[in-house]
């Protein structure tokens, strides 16, 4: 009896366990279909989000960046410029400076030159104690205005132009003092061209024009007024000066023809270009 209840139970026992075994075995196939039916984890996602969230940190900060970095940029090219400014006005300086020292050397070598032979003059003319030494006192009128022209080259500042001013006064007072005694068209057109140069240009230019009607032969005073005509921009009398200048010389006694040629060639040069200009316009 119990060898067949065991029997009995033990094929029970194996067909549950077969009909278990069916039923996992069952499930088991079944369980592709239900994981395929199943949503992805979001585990799977996480990267692409992780991403674009990289990204539109990168863009936000970007965006921040961007005025700060033109900002930098600017002010680094603004430190440039100024950096280059501040060079070129230095380099300007410099070459300003440079050329202001180079000038008053050769203005300390004009007065050097010249104040020795005036004072050699000078000192000559009070030891004789000899007011009418015409000849020392039409040297001392022609030196000085010989010093003060070639200073007024170089002239550059307010002191220096006042100290050539002074030099022509003194030539004026000199040439004054010998007319004094004697009669000379140098003498004459040398005090003409002190006033001249000392500021009284209608003045000066009226004396020289009636010097050179009454002394038509004289071509320095010719060559003198086509310079004041000149610089008044009057070409056209300034020509015509000039040219009588070389009329009254024609052997070039006094030395003039090259300056004057000169001059002529450049009042010619500029009508020139002066026509051009106007025939362009038109």
């Amino acid at each position: 009896m119990e060898s067949k209840d065991t029997k009995n139970n033990v094929e029970q026992h194996g067909e549950s366990a077969g009909a278990k075994g069916e039923t996992h075995q069952a499930g088991s196939a079944a369980d592709p279909l239900a994981q395929a039916a199943k949503p992805k984890p979001k585990a799977a996602r996480r990267p692409l989000v992780f991403a674009a969230v990289i990204v539109c940190s990168v863009i936000m900060v970007g965006s921040f960046l961007l005025p700060s970095l033109s900002a930098i940029i600017s002010g680094v090219q603004n430190t440039v410029k100024e950096n280059s400014a501040t060079t070129a006005a230095a380099t300007t300086d410099a070459a300003t400076t440079e050329e202001a020292q180079t000038t008053n050397t050769q203005l300390e070598q004009v007065d050097s030159t010249y104040s020795s032979k005036t004072e050699g003059l000078e000192a000559k003319l009070d030891e004789t104690d000899d007011a009418s030494d015409a000849a020392t006192l039409i040297n001392l009128g022609n030196t000085y205005y010989t010093w003060a022209t070639q200073a007024k080259t170089y002239a550059s500042t307010e002191d220096e132009e006042s100290h050539v001013s002074e030099l022509y006064t003194k030539a004026q007072g000199y040439y004054d003092r010998y007319l004094a005694l004697e009669d000379a068209s140098a003498a004459r057109v040398g005090r003409i061209m002190c006033q001249y140069y000392l500021g009284d240009t209608a003045g000066a230019i009226a004396a020289l024009e009636e010097f050179c009607a009454s002394v038509d032969d004289y071509a320095p005073a010719w060559a003198d007024l086509g310079k004041m005509y000149e610089d008044e921009g009057e070409t056209e009398k300034a020509t015509d000066a000039y040219n009588k200048a070389l009329d009254a010389d024609p052997d070039n006694k006094y030395g003039q023809q090259s300056t004057v040629n000169s001059a002529l060639s450049a009042l010619t040069a500029d009508a020139s270009t002066d026509d051009a200009s106007t025939g362009n316009a038109e």
